[in-house]
């Protein structure tokens, strides 16, 4: 996994390992629902995981559970750190359905500390 880590100020390289552990497992073993990833200072605080098991006749036929840690990396997982990278404050949802991903919401913050002197000075 540490191929997709870069040596940037924001990068994904100070996260703890297991922020990429948990992606890179949910990213293999679910079959429909989000994972939400929380930043604030540029470190992930909080992840938020939820599954959705649909029982049909086409899912009778096979397992909903994984157990076994993945061996290869997603082939998403530049992508999705790429993204993590980009956010300061804000949060990061990857959606899955059918085992696949469906798409990638950012949702970018700004303190207002950042925006002093600019018109007025606070006014």
């Amino acid at each position: 996994m540490s191929k997709c880590l870069s040596k940037e100020p924001n990068s994904t390289e100070s996260q703890p390992i297991q922020v990429l552990e948990i992606i890179n497992y949910f990213l293999h073993t679910a079959y429909t629902g989000f994972l939400i990833v929380s930043v604030q200072d540029g470190y992930v605080v909080k992840m938020e995981k939820t599954e959705r098991f649909t029982i049909t006749a086409k899912s009778r036929q096979g397992s909903y559970v994984k157990i076994e840690k993945p061996k290869e990396e997603h082939p998403l997982c530049v992508r999705i750190l790429t993204e993590l990278q980009d956010i300061r404050y804000g949060q990061l949802i990857i959606r899955l359905d059918s085992g696949q991903v469906d798409h990638l919401e950012k949702t970018e913050k700004r303190r207002i500390h950042e925006f002093e002197g600019i018109d007025g000075a606070g006014i």
